[in-house]
């Protein structure tokens, strides 16, 4: 009787051996579990939830009651202005980086002078230097121009927002690395199908003002301005004889 108790504890413990993992599996999983992980350069987290609260999903911001929350605003403008890009961030990551920086700061812009009909209301409002960035004096037009489109990305042009009606929509959370690609071509074909901003029919074709101050970041190679809006336009330019620009709506693209 006692072998046979002895031998059914035996096969007990073997089983229960067998069945638990190892510490060193446990340890080996955890390990490769966070190694995975990506960990953002940025802390975007306040930015998201400005942009979460004060953006609506037309775009159109609400700068009176944002106001009221300048503080946390510029709790997010000293992260970017202490950001140091180095040699790790990939390319996806600087552009990103730089567009949260622009459209941040263009938030800055209008609550300093708020309330404000338009932002050409405001003296020189691109060419102005009024913040920081690791120690250097910027302005807006200093990000477009220097930085963002030395890329050579065109899309950043409908990710920029200039706080205005015409242009393209301020979305409600941040670009990062990881979502910039995707958020480029969604906002691309947005902008440029939204007959507010291009008309293209099958007789003429009238495009944003966009494609006429920055003609030549649309033309690569052989392309033309007509082949990038072609690749994502519902209706394609074809063989319209008539065309033109639309007029660009400066008013404040605030609530009303």
């Amino acid at each position: 009787m006692k072998k046979t108790t002895l031998l059914f504890t035996l096969l007990i413990i073997n089983i229960l051996a067998f069945s638990q993992p190892s510490i060193n599996k446990i340890k080996a999983s955890n390990y490769n579990s966070n190694s995975s992980r990506v960990v953002e350069k940025v802390d975007y987290s306040i930015w998201n939830s400005l942009l979460s609260m004060y953006v609506k999903p037309s775009g159109l911001v609400d700068y009176r009651n944002l106001k009221e929350k300048e503080g946390k605003l510029d709790e997010f403008l000293k992260i970017l202005s202490t950001t140091k890009i180095t040699n790790d961030w990939t390319t996806n990551e600087k552009i990103a980086y730089w567009i949260n920086v622009y459209n941040a700061y263009t938030f800055k812009l209008i609550l300093k002078h708020y309330p404000v009909a338009s932002i050409k209301d405001i003296d020189s409002p691109w060419k102005t230097e009024f913040f920081k960035i690791n120690g250097e004096t910027m302005s807006l037009g200093h990000v477009e121009h220097k930085i963002l489109r030395k890329f050579d990305e065109p899309r950043i042009h409908f990710a920029i927002n200039c706080a205005s009606y015409s242009c393209p929509r301020v979305i409600q959370i941040p670009y990062k690395g990881k979502n910039l690609d995707r958020l480029l071509k969604r906002q691309t074909a947005e902008y440029i199908n939204d007959d507010k901003n291009n008309e293209i029919t099958g007789y003429f074709y009238k495009l944003s003002k966009l494609f006429s101050w920055f003609s030549g970041d649309f033309k690569g190679g052989n392309q033309t301005i007509v082949d990038f809006v072609n690749m994502y336009s519902e209706t394609k330019i074809k063989n319209q004889k008539n065309k033109g620009f639309i007029q660009y709506d400066w008013r404040l693209n605030a609530l009303p």
